[in-house]
């Protein structure tokens, strides 16, 4: 495994857990595939006020996407799907920029840096980001 893409940092934020499962009372739901590598990302969350109260995460994914999905579980709480939104595409443009910091106030997405030459990974990165946009999205609809 390569050091560059697969930093110990990276492997112990990926094993953590504490945002794993799922939430019965969830008021949305998305599960998004990467069809390319395979990763499969869910999100259940619940909402109050419009802004994230709870969720879990369902990931079987690599390395990259499963440290993803923990650091932005970690992130979540009282966001909504806009913030969501602007955190990925903010994300996105400090891969594509190779900027330091990645995301500006988020100092922990910068275990991503050795990503920044795999441009194929960066959907492994995001795919979290969307998957979690798409479930608040639809707590929102169902709250509505």
């Amino acid at each position: 495994m390569s050091d560059e893409l697969y930093p110990r940092d990276m492997l112990r934020t990926a094993s953590d857990i504490r945002f794993a499962g799922s939430l019965p009372d969830a008021g949305g739901h998305a599960t998004l595939d990467n069809p390319f590598c395979g990763d499969r990302v869910g999100f259940d969350v619940t909402l109050a006020d419009g802004r994230i109260k709870s969720l879990r995460h369902q990931v079987k994914a690599c390395v990259i996407c499963q440290a993803s999905a923990a650091l932005l579980s970690a992130e979540a709480e009282g966001r909504t799907a806009d913030d969501i939104l602007d955190l990925g595409d903010r994300l996105m443009a400090g891969l594509k920029q190779d900027a330091r910091p990645l995301l500006a106030g988020h100092p922990a997405f910068d275990l991503f840096t050795g990503i920044t030459r795999h441009r194929a990974r960066f959907a492994c990165v995001l795919l979290p980001f969307e998957a979690l946009e798409a479930a608040t999205r639809e707590a929102e609809k169902a709250t509505s």
